[in-house]
């Protein structure tokens, strides 16, 4: 029998459970119960909180193929630590009629008490980990209190260095603290005074620019990283004005405001977005502050003043059907909506597409022009009427694509070709059967002919498979085009009956992108269909 040994260590360490420690313990269980050939998975510094691991996946594709009888591992968690994940795992080694085996816990899911009784091991060893993560977190909240730099990437200005002290029992301690950059610390004095004089982000970027001031990686200021670092209060010093400033906006200061900075911790949640201000811990520092109170307190002011003004980005509301494909030609930014003034003729709301470069530039400023929603919509909907009518140029380019695919078609006659040869191995080893039956002891002599042939069998077999595989798709592919024809030559009649929410499911279902040239004011669109092949509308 064959056996697929896995080992995974979260690290390389010379000691202790070590990937060679587990194969030489799994290699000695299964020499000891009848496995004579294995095949070594080892993943070396990769933790066990998912199964995202390139030799277990290499493991998982070669059991698909039946290469091996039973996985081995030495431990429950050297698989993983999260029950879905493993759970899936049985499953599916269940349905590859594939054991699996833990020679530590001694589970061996051949048995229905066995396998039972992985799956109770399984949910411990998940729950022992988050546990220790929820119990390290705590720990960490706590000690952010204290104003120490727990570390991470320091924020512009500053460098995080070693500090020593003793603790109670007189015993030397480690601790990281933020350390200015005299450079950049005179750089970040520059952006609040220029940002609180100029008023607004942009002219604050256009500034830089223009000075040729530049961030650590040499590139231009983002607009969001200007932002980022004046809201920062790891900057500012401070005082009961600071304290009582961002007590107004639902935060808590932990430590007694002494002209030292503020850190600030737990401010974004497991999906990367800002949590709400009254969840941030907010600490005095143990590193002075470089901005002074009123001044910080006022760049904030008026940063909140221009969020209030600002044009409201309306990307995912109920207008623009193109919010999810429209892309800025010149510099090939995504185009999303911003809310314009009201019109005095008709006293509605003017809508634009505007490129993100415009509003969030790094290297470059996009010089794209607004264009009105309605005007641009209007625009865009032509040409797609024009390309979606019989013998447009949409339908010619799907027409074209299906060609491609028909052309694709794996001729039957090499199908049959591996039928004939599966029929001729099959009885070759029939043949050797038989041979055997009447004289037991010519198997030696036999016995390596019939397994080559089984080895040749399986090997054909495979091929035959694929090639029927890929007739099977193909032609799904053409039944599944041939139903889209019929839906995009009604697409006019369907998109004038449709509400919003079908309108854009319309454009999601049909369109690649819409490429818009603010100069020209040419519109390209590019449909699915071509993705395989270069063209456009």
């Amino acid at each position: 029998m064959k056996a697929a040994i896995y080992s995974r260590k979260s690290k390389f360490t010379g000691k202790g459970e070590s990937v060679e420690n587990q194969i030489e313990l799994c290699k000695s269980y299964a020499k000891n119960n009848g496995y004579d050939e294995f095949y070594i998975y080892e993943d070396e510094g990769f933790s066990g909180g998912n199964i995202n691991r390139p030799e277990f996946k290499s493991m998982m594709k070669d059991a698909k193929y039946k290469k091996f009888d039973a996985i081995i591992c030495y431990r429950l968690d050297r698989i993983s630590r999260n029950v879905s994940d493993f759970s899936s795992l049985i499953d599916e080694l269940k349905a590859l009629s594939i054991d699996f085996i833990s020679i530590r816990e001694q589970f061996d899911t051949s048995s229905p008490m066995g396998t039972a009784m992985m799956f109770i091991s399984s949910v411990f060893a998940q729950l022992e980990r988050e546990t220790i993560a929820e119990r390290i977190k705590d720990n960490m909240y706590e000690l952010a209190k204290t104003g120490r730099w727990l570390g991470g990437t320091p924020p512009f200005g500053f460098s995080s260095e070693p500090t020593y002290y003793l603790d109670n029992n007189s015993k030397q301690k480690k601790m990281m603290k933020l350390s200015p950059i005299d450079e950049e610390i005179s750089l970040v004095r520059i952006l609040f005074e220029q940002y609180l004089s100029l008023g607004s982000l942009g002219k604050l970027q256009k500034y830089l620019i223009q000075n040729n001031i530049k961030t650590k990686r040499d590139s231009n200021w983002d607009i969001k990283a200007l932002q980022l670092l004046l809201r920062n209060p790891v900057y500012v010093k401070s005082s009961d004005l600071v304290t009582s400033y961002l007590s107004t906006k639902g935060a808590t200061v932990f430590g007694d405001p002494n002209g030292n900075g503020i850190l600030s911790y737990n401010k974004k949640d497991s999906k990367d977005k800002y949590k709400d201000i009254s969840e941030w811990i907010l600490s005095v520092s143990k590193h002075e502050g470089v901005i002074m109170d009123n001044l910080w307190i006022k760049v904030q002011r008026q940063l909140d003043k221009n969020k209030d003004l600002a044009p409201r980005l309306v990307n995912g509301s109920e207008y623009g059907v193109f919010n999810s494909v429209l892309q800025c030609a010149k510099c090939g930014g995504k185009m999303i909506q911003k809310q314009g003034h009201t019109s005095k003729k008709t006293g509605e709301i003017l809508r634009y597409y505007i490129c993100t470069n415009k509003i969030n530039s790094t290297e470059t400023t996009c010089d794209s022009k607004n264009v009105r929603l309605d005007i641009l919509e209007k625009h865009v909907m032509k040409e797609l009427f024009k390309a979606t009518a019989d013998k447009g140029s949409l339908i010619k380019a799907i027409e074209e694509y299906k060609k491609s695919l028909e052309s694709e078609y794996i001729d039957k006659d090499n199908i049959k070709t591996y039928e004939k040869q599966i029929s001729q191995k099959e009885l070759q080893v029939k043949n050797l059967i038989d041979k055997l039956s009447l004289n037991p002891n010519i198997f030696d002599l036999l016995s390596s002919r019939i397994e080559e042939l089984n080895k040749e069998l399986k090997e054909l077999k495979f091929k035959k498979f694929e090639l029927e595989n890929t007739n099977s798709n193909l032609k799904a592919a053409i039944k599944e085009i041939d139903a889209s024809t019929s839906m995009i030559l009604n697409f006019k009649s369907m998109w004038e009956k449709a509400d919003y929410s079908m309108k854009k499911l319309l454009i999601n279902s049909l369109v690649d992108y819409i490429s818009y040239n603010s100069d020209t004011m040419e519109v390209v669109i590019k449909p699915f269909c071509t993705n395989k092949k270069k063209g456009a509308l």
